[in-house]
């Protein structure tokens, strides 16, 4: 996620938003995050969640009027802003179109769990209403894996609320971590993971990198000893076999910098050539060389 600068005082945690909506009006709707102990991330550590009112969301949209295309696409900024009970959703989404009456559609990042707690009903008047993507951590199709993660979900629900997005008719893009299980358990990651996307309709998987950063639990996890980063290398044989098992059609986004190579590819159309690359790729360049070429220590932020 790229980050941008806020406009309302209280709202102290940076923005966020995907690198491929650089371009899109950023509207704050959430703060922190509530479930905020993934042992991975430390985006929303030290940010108490909270929403915005609908004063602060007037104010958002009275400071943007007219500074966007008509027709912009809106990210609704936060950890998991789709939380938040349907209803205030929807008039957030009114409010939005009386300033933006023509707005392509809206994008925001949200937990499985989030899914869970909205009825079929809700899912569908929030995608009527204008919501058209949803970016799902989804990290991992492993259970032990995400037991490990402390994701707070478990692959089967992911899959079960994956189903139930597909049904509503709001697109979803998986998120994938590669490398998210440590050394030694890129086969299963990629295998598992694969099992799980093939079986569901995506738009996109956007794929990253773990990294370890300072202040989570992952950071003290590798100090005891009880964890250890997977090699650059495996995270590219990870995305290389998890192309290969993939049986669905999506859109395949590996350009976030966490990411050990970056590339983009349509699935399965553009498979051969993906795998041709990576494979070269790793037949050409030592294990040494290739963490050279990342640079892993050298990564700031998500």
């Amino acid at each position: 996620m790229q980050k941008e600068n806020t406009v309302l005082e209280r709202f102290t945690e940076p923005e966020y938003r995907h690198p491929l909506d650089a371009n899109a009006l950023l509207l704050r709707v959430t703060q922190g995050c509530t479930w905020n102990r993934c042992h991975y991330c430390y985006v929303s550590r030290g940010f108490p969640f909270a929403y915005v009112t609908y004063e602060e969301m007037e104010e958002q949209l009275r400071a943007k009027a007219g500074l966007y295309p008509p027709d912009t696409r809106v990210w609704m900024v936060g950890s998991n802003p789709l939380v938040l009970p349907a209803e205030r959703l929807l008039r957030y989404i009114e409010m939005l179109r009386r300033y933006y009456p023509h707005f392509s559609g809206i994008a925001m990042q949200a937990r499985v769990t989030d899914v869970r707690r909205k009825s079929m009903q809700e899912l569908r008047e929030l995608r009527d209403a204008g919501i058209q993507e949803l970016f799902l951590g989804v990290e991992s199709g492993d259970e032990d894996i995400l037991k490990m993660l402390n994701k707070g979900v478990s692959a089967q629900v992911a899959l079960e609320q994956m189903l139930r997005l597909n049904e509503a008719g709001i697109d979803i893009v998986p998120m994938y971590m590669l490398g998210g299980g440590g050394k030694g358990t890129w086969e299963r990651n990629a295998q598992r993971t694969a099992e799980l996307l093939s079986q569901v309709s995506s738009k996109m998987i956007s794929t990253t990198g773990l990294t370890v950063f300072r202040g989570t639990p992952l950071w003290d996890m590798r100090a005891a000893g009880t964890f250890t980063e997977a090699p650059e290398a495996e995270k590219i044989m990870e995305v290389l076999a998890f192309i290969r098992s993939l049986k669905a059609e999506t859109f395949l986004y590996c350009n976030h910098y966490l990411n050990p190579v970056h590339f983009t590819a349509h699935l399965p159309g553009d498979k051969k050539k993906i795998c041709g690359g990576l494979e070269r790729f790793l037949q050409e360049n030592s294990p040494e060389e290739i963490e050279d070429m990342v640079g892993r220590m050298f990564k700031a932020s998500l």
